[in-house]
């Protein structure tokens, strides 16, 4: 292969010529990759290794136990060889190896963190440069290659931008300058937790930042089928392009998860800020500010007197925090709600028991004095303090900082201090503080829009609004765009904001004058609990998921089916959307679940068919020939025993039963099929399908798939069929384990981390449906993602595929969404295990 000379950052590297002659031995395999890793600069993340080989690199290329490592190689002896090594280990699943097909590497776009290349290579330098992740590696170690010892490094692209704080910056102007959102239409990887807790109580996920490539947040890791359960509090850090996990920071106490529809404190989402290569963070409720390592997560530097820090800014290298003092008496009252959770029968138990407690905790609160500090970011130093605020209550002092000023909230006043001396600029009663900027300062109140002056605070203009209350305000490309709701057209009395249609318009901001207005059609449902967030083009809504508003056209593209964490919302950001799980019923069938980084439509590798040929042939294709292995009607030949999933046999099972065997498979298992004198099983998170023998428990054959296996196969003539979330169809011979044939099913060989490994965007269920001699597949995950759902009918002796149905919501020429109705319901599909009533096949209520 030759490389071209680009733009990108091409380097000789020297010190890999000590790498050149690695060995078969593990050791030296161990070493290698050490140096590899150390070249490349890379802690962890998403790792791939092409001409894998013997396996024994690509397992040591493992930098971190979160890490995922997926091997490539054309030969398919080399993939045997790798797997058996790399299950010796223990590793697989995490590392996982499979065979390269041609030229095109089956990964979704900007998704790679380090590419390491050992020998001949025929995938081009365009090929890697689009599957690495902005500031990704490539890695060349081979002598048989005219570009020995180099590497690439992927720029980072202009059009993106980070989020640095709860709202976008220390301005808390809630608006990405990222031209590259725009509403999701494919999946970039999926994380844990599959669902919060309760939207009802205290949210499992807060204050979702970004900066440098990646993502900082806290989050409950307890179970979250348990209310009753202890919280664990984690600071995260995750690739943003990936979403492997880099580190996990534990937190010694955070805000009782019980307190009452979502009743914590609004600072929670602002005790987290990340810029550069430093997070800033207080790893407890009362704890002191600390700055981590952005790539580790090891602590720098804690931040002497800074106990009880409830917000924080970063605003040209000056920290700036809202501090409220620790008492005896906070922390008492803490640990007694903290203890309270824990009881097996407790008084939360019940809102009209738990909401007084809570009272009681706000206010123990609410006395405690506060104070705005000043530090130098890099020293600790203190520039300036302002002492005795007379600021009761559990709201945030909601600091906000431009140019060399600092702003603050004290009841319906602003106040503004000067970013150098902390000297009060100037103070006036405006109402409640919505956004600033350079030229001013927009406030509003029950009658009134007021921007003020940032200099001296004098009023700019007033008017009377035009909303009966404003909800959102931005600045964006130099104006002033405000988002509210309008009253009932019904003639009844107004009762509360969340309920009337949302609009949005735009005014100078020098004047007021109303420039636009936008009226989306609403199709019902309340506002969420979090405040909106915006780019340069759109204004991302809350009223049922993830509305896209286009400035521009004012089009809404109604995204229902994707929705973000209570509190906080969905993260635009390095090109996508962020939406971290959430714990709502709306729209479940066809709504996503877990914490998604969703891409829009239009990447590079959309709509490619990468392979000439979707089946592939093994050593048993055609050999199949055993009348004897028919399934009999003692046999459980498919999930849940038939195709209509009853979980119902007519076999006699006695009422006293004793063990027979026990065998130890190992790792997570699905349930099982039997058939033909043999019993399978999937050990499901290291991909193996095992077969083993019915009267004695002894293994039999173990096949290893191309990623997890998540339900048993569908027994069939000799054959065991089933489906993969590589995306792919196989068909063993069932006496033997010999593969007679595999299908893609999903329309192209694209991967992405999902749950901690990596997935095909378009998986397929492990336990196919068998009827009438045809096999029923659907790959895909949402109707609404990566061109939909595909349901596929085919031969099962051959692989021949004999129709397809494509169930995609959108429309496939404009990419509008169906009409959107409910209030709780909305058309859609989400991936499933086919049944069948005999005259019908159906995917869950489709």
């Amino acid at each position: 292969m030759k490389i071209r000379q680009t733009a990108v950052a091409i380097a000789c590297l020297a010190a890999l010529g000590l790498i050149l002659g690695i060995g078969p031995s593990s050791r030296a395999a161990d070493t290698g990759a050490a140096k590899i890793l150390d070249a490349a600069g890379v802690k962890g993340g998403f790792i791939v290794h092409l001409g894998c080989g013997d396996g024994k690199l690509t397992a040591a290329l493992r930098p971190s136990e979160y890490s995922i490592v997926h091997g490539l190689d054309a030969d398919a002896a080399n993939v045997e060889k790798a797997r058996e090594h790399i299950e010796s280990l223990g590793l697989y699943g995490k590392v996982s190896v499979d065979q390269l097909h041609g030229n095109h590497l089956p990964y979704a776009d900007n998704l790679v963190n380090l590419l390491v290349v050992s020998g001949r290579c025929d995938v081009p330098e365009e090929e890697m440069l689009r599957v690495l992740a902005p500031n990704g590696v490539a890695l060349f170690v081979n002598r048989q290659s005219e570009i020995e010892n180099r590497k690439i490094v992927k720029p980072h692209p202009k059009d993106t931008d980070e989020w640095t704080h709860y709202l976008h910056d220390a301005t808390g102007n809630p608006v990405s300058h990222d031209l590259e959102v725009a509403p999701p239409r494919r999946v970039q990887w999926i994380g844990l937790p599959r669902y919060a807790r309760s939207h009802e109580y205290t949210p499992s996920i807060f204050a979702v930042v970004s900066t440098g490539g990646r993502i900082f947040y806290v989050v409950d890791e307890t179970n979250s089928a348990f209310m009753r359960v202890p919280s664990k509090w984690r600071l995260i850090a995750r690739d943003a392009y990936n979403g492997v996990v880099l580190w996990k920071r534990p937190i010694e106490t955070w805000f009782p998860h019980i307190c009452g529809w979502t009743s914590g404190p609004l600072q929670l989402q602002r005790k987290v800020v990340a810029v550069g290569d430093r997070v800033y963070a207080t790893l407890g409720y009362h704890a002191p500010l600390c700055a981590l390592d952005a790539a580790t997560g090891k602590t720098i530097k804690v931040y002497d007197g800074t106990k009880g820090t409830e917000e924080i800014l970063w605003h040209k290298g000056i920290l700036i925090l809202s501090v409220r003092s620790v008492t005896s008496e906070r922390v008492a009252e803490l640990k007694k709600w903290l203890k309270l959770q824990e009881q097996k029968e407790s008084p939360l138990d019940s809102r009209e028991t738990a909401l007084p407690l809570l009272k009681e905790f706000r206010k123990t609160e609410a006395k405690a004095a506060r104070k705005i500090l000043a530090l130098e970011a890099d020293t600790g130093r203190v520039l300036w303090k302002k002492e005795g605020l007379d600021i009761a209550g559990m709201r945030p002092l909601t600091l906000c900082a431009v140019g060399d000023r600092v702003f603050y909230q004290k009841g319906r006043n602003v106040v503004c201090l000067d970013l150098k001396t902390g000297n009060e600029v100037w103070s006036a009663a405006a109402g409640r503080m919505r956004v600033a900027c350079e030229s001013g300062v927009v406030c509003t109140n029950r009658k009134a829009i007021t921007a003020l002056s940032a200099k001296d605070g004098k009023v700019l203009w007033t008017q009377e609004p035009l909303l009966c209350q404003i909800r959102d305000a931005f600045v964006i490309n130099g104006s002033l765009w405000l988002g509210g709701f309008k009253p009932f057209d019904t003639g009844r009395k107004y009762t509360g904001p969340v309920w009337g249609p949302y609009f949005v318009t735009q005014r100078d901001l020098a004047t007021g004058k109303v420039l636009k207005e936008i009226d989306p059609k609403n199709p019902g449902h309340h506002h969420r609990c979090w405040a909106n967030k915006a780019t340069d083009r759109y204004i991302i809504g809350g009223r049922r998921g993830a509305e896209f508003i286009d400035l521009k056209t004012g089009e809404v593209f109604w995204n229902s089916w994707v929705r973000g964490v209570c509190r906080y919302g969905t993260m635009p950001a390095n090109g996508l959307l962020y939406a971290p799980s959430h714990a709502c019923g709306c729209y479940i069938a066809a709504k996503l679940a877990g914490f998604y980084a969703l891409a829009p439509r239009g990447q590079k590798s959309e709509g490619k068919d990468q392979r000439s040929e979707k089946l592939q042939r093994g050593p048993a294709y055609g050999q199949i020939h055993n009348p004897q292995s028919a399934v009999h009607n003692q046999a459980w030949p498919t999930y849940r025993h038939d195709t209509a999933r009853t979980g119902h046999t007519k076999v006699v099972v006695p009422v006293k039963l004793k063990q027979v065997w026990q065998a130890d498979v190992g790792g997570k298992l699905s349930s099982v099929t039997v058939a033909g004198g043999k019993v399978f099983v999937a050990s499901v998170d290291d991909h193996r399908l095992c077969a083993l023998d019915e009267a004695s428990g002894k293994p039999a054959w173990q096949y290893t798939a191309g990623a997890r296996v998540d339900s048993p196969p569908t027994l069939y003539q000799g054959q065991a069929i089933f489906g993969c979330r590589d995306g792919y169809v196989y068909t063993l011979r069932a006496s033997d384990g010999a593969l007679a044939w595999r299908l893609r099913a999903a329309r192209e060989d694209r991967r992405v981390p999902a749950w901690g490994q990596l997935e095909s965007v378009s998986p397929v269920s492990g336990s196919v449906l068998l009827q009438d001699g045809v096999a029923y597949i659907a790959a895909g995950r949402s109707s609404y993602l990566d061109a939909g759902i595909d349901v596929l009918r085919v031969q099962p002796e051959t692989g021949k595929i004999l129709s397809t149905t494509p169930i995609y919501s959108p429309d496939p020429k404009t990419g509008k969404q169906p009409e959107q109705y409910g209030p709780c319901y909305m058309p859609g599909a989400l991936e499933d295990i086919l049944t069948s009533d005999g005259q019908y096949v159906y995917l869950r209520d489709l």
